[in-house]
């Protein structure tokens, strides 16, 4: 379980000499030039980190001035890779220039590494048709974690896919399509290439949305990329024919899509209150070489009906439900959503280890990339504390199938806003 952000490296942490790998940067006098980076691996349910330095600054004089503001955040990650990105803290009002990529490897297969991702010396499609809007090009790839996704192809331990994914409006042929610009890092040459857009195959009465944003890009075993929209699908990218990708469209189960089209979840990503909020209410994560899961915390009432209720005694019940999918099929053939597993907010609270626990809503479903019934949440006290200092975060591990409580893990009151970001991730050294 990866933490998205990086932590720097101070006294406190002794590196794994099995896991540092150093790389230069592309920056200039005004930032580091030597990147340090190393993994602080730990079981489930507590969190894994990425830790970084800059070898290169001057303990006590260059931190605060030239590093104080500098970050390393993780985008993506399959199996021992990890895509990461250096650059400015504040990385939305950043420009491209700002911003270095690596793909990081912990040594499990060999020594670790840290390569430096190349510039590309082209617009992909999308950006040259928002072009007139900015005030030149930018060739530097934005590798965000919404829209970039890492796949590890076949047995060759090289052959990595860095692949960006955007959403392109074909008007002529009138119909949406996805644009893929793919680095194959195990190649000799190491660049970019950029693809013409795929049409997006729709079952009967299925509509593509237009302009998905994208919530993230799962890879599934070494041939899909699911890119997740987790109001309406996901595309499924059959990456097979890495020159040609096929494209499918695949809606969230109905259940989910009644329940996003309800007034039950808060969409105020700002909003940090006591209800459901529903950006971390859903999760779709791998299973094994060709299947996903999809998670869904939806609120109910106290009679066990659908919906939010206003009542005291049901204002924050829930029901965890499972569905899983074999994406193994023909492409153009039917793909259905099974649900497997579902249990009631009231089985967890009195689950045996759940003493003294918040009964409150859970959030942040996580996926076992080890076993899918292991689902990680995160709980907290919200509707109890009064003061910053009196909030409390947990992270339960939790097997939906034979509902018993695996594991609980309690975040120190430092990293209370670090609990909230994770990706599923086996890197092993």
């Amino acid at each position: 379980m990866l933490n998205l952000h990086g932590r720097r490296m101070d006294n406190s942490f002794v590196a794994d000499a099995k896991t540092v790998a150093d790389s230069r940067t592309h920056f200039t006098d005004d930032g580091p030039q030597h990147l340090r980076v190393s993994l602080g691996g730990a079981a489930p349910p507590t969190s894994s980190f990425l830790y970084y330095d800059f070898p290169d600054s001057v303990p006590g004089e260059d931190d605060e001035e030239d590093y104080g503001d500098i970050s390393v955040d993780v985008v993506a990650a399959h199996t021992d890779s990890v895509l990461l990105r250096l650059g400015d803290k504040h990385y939305l009002s950043a420009t491209f220039e700002d911003n270095d990529f690596f793909v990081y490897r912990a040594g499990a297969a060999g020594p670790p590494s840290l390569s430096l991702l190349p510039d590309r010396d082209f617009l992909t499609k999308v950006e040259s048709n928002h072009a007139k809007y900015v005030l030149r090009p930018a060739v530097r790839p934005a590798l965000w974690s919404g829209s970039t996704g890492l796949l590890r192809r076949g047995e060759n331990e090289n052959d990595l896919l860095v692949v960006e994914v955007d959403q392109w409006y074909d008007r002529d042929a009138r119909q949406e399509m996805l644009e893929f610009c793919v680095l194959r890092t195990g190649t000799g040459m190491r660049r970019w290439e950029l693809m013409e857009p795929v049409p997006i195959l729709l079952d009967d009465n299925d509509v593509a949305p237009r302009s998905s944003s994208g919530n993230a890009i799962i890879p599934v075993g070494d041939r899909y990329l699911c890119w997740v929209d987790y109001e309406n699908g996901f595309f499924l990218c059959d990456m097979a024919d890495e020159a040609s990708p096929k494209v499918r469209y695949v809606p969230v189960p109905a259940e989910v899509s009644r329940c996003c089209s309800s007034d039950d979840y808060v969409r105020d990503y700002n909003q940090h209150d006591d209800v459901f909020r529903l950006k971390y209410s859903l999760k779709m994560g791998s299973v094994g070489a060709s299947k996903v899961r999809f998670v869904s915390i939806s609120p109910h009432c106290c009679c066990g009906g659908p919906g939010r209720s206003t009542c005291a005694h049901s204002r924050f019940a829930f029901t965890v439900t499972t569905w899983t999918m074999d994406l193994s099929m023909d492409m153009e053939s039917p793909l259905t959503w099974v649900q497997d597993g579902e249990v009631d907010c009231e089985e967890i609270w009195a689950l045996p280890g759940y003493e003294g626990l918040p009964r409150a809503n859970l959030e942040c479903p996580m996926v076992s990339l080890e076993d899918p019934n292991v689902v990680c949440f995160l709980v907290s006290n919200n509707r109890y504390f009064t003061t910053y200092e009196d909030r409390k975060v947990w992270m339960i591990q939790l097997n939906i199938n034979t509902k018993t409580l695996l594991s609980v893990v309690q975040f120190s009151n430092n990293d209370h806003w670090n609990a909230y970001y994770h990706l599923p991730a086996q890197l092993q050294y």
